[in-house]
């Protein structure tokens, strides 16, 4: 299993942002522009152009031509055209980083360490299990701050690769946190190992981001590789193949 994890400025120049923009359909490109924040729309353009990245480097699709990605009935996103190729993908943005995982029934979510965990606790009390907020009350300060990042991101993980999104119910979905590692994913008491699931948890900047991966079939180590700005920057300009 392979996450590629892309690490955003929080700026660009205009004119970099109107060229990669060049490169998405319009309607996405219009949704783009409706943010209100810049940091925003860098990270959606990223989180968009990042699948094609991937195919362009990989060999799978190159300029001119555009891969072009669909959406399935509960929103997930899959490679619609060249059709025949095996490419199954998530990704996810937050502050900072894009992150890309290519795997098979794949999920992907990644997000900052809150810097309040109590109070994000409290928002999310009525998505965790009875277990999970037991074991969150024996923590404080930075180790509740991951243990709820491990939470939120392998749940949303999960909803992710399952194609459902958080409309699933996150309280069905039950991290067993153990000593503090991942030691059961269940849904709706059922161990999601039994159903062939996977998953892995990490953590970028020094701990200042946690992220999970879930997928189905075999156990594989999972290697993040970074990816430079500037190299997925190049990937787009001047390498033609716009809509």
């Amino acid at each position: 299993m392979r996450v590629y994890a892309l690490q955003v400025p929080p700026s660009i120049p205009e004119d970099t942002l109107e060229r990669l923009l060049y490169h998405l359909p319009e309607a996405a490109q219009e949704r783009v522009r409706k943010f209100r924040h810049e940091g925003d729309a860098i990270r959606s353009i990223a989180g968009r152009l990042l699948p094609t990245w991937y195919l362009r480097r990989t060999g799978l699709v190159l300029p001119p031509t555009h891969p072009r990605f669909a959406a399935g009935a509960r929103g997930k996103p899959f490679l619609a055209e060249p059709e025949g190729l095996n490419f199954d993908f998530n990704t996810s943005h937050e502050g900072s980083y894009v992150l890309l995982a290519v795997g098979r029934e794949v999920g992907v979510d990644v997000m900052d360490l809150p810097a309040d965990p109590d109070e994000l606790e409290a928002s999310i009390s009525y998505q965790l299990t009875s277990a999970e907020r037991l074991a969150l009350k024996r923590t404080r300060g930075r180790v509740k701050a991951k243990l709820l990042s491990t939470l939120w991101t392998v749940k949303e993980g999960y909803t992710k690769a399952i194609g459902e999104g958080i409309g699933f119910g996150l309280d069905r979905i039950e991290v067993d946190l153990g000593d503090g590692s991942v030691a059961a994913v269940r849904v709706d008491g059922r161990d999601v190992r039994e159903d062939g699931w996977r998953w892995a948890v990490g953590s970028l900047e020094g701990g200042a981001y946690g992220y999970a991966v879930i997928w189905r079939g075999e156990e594989s180590p999972v290697e993040v590789e970074m990816v430079g700005w500037d190299g997925f920057v190049r990937t787009f300009i001047g390498s033609g193949g716009a809509w």
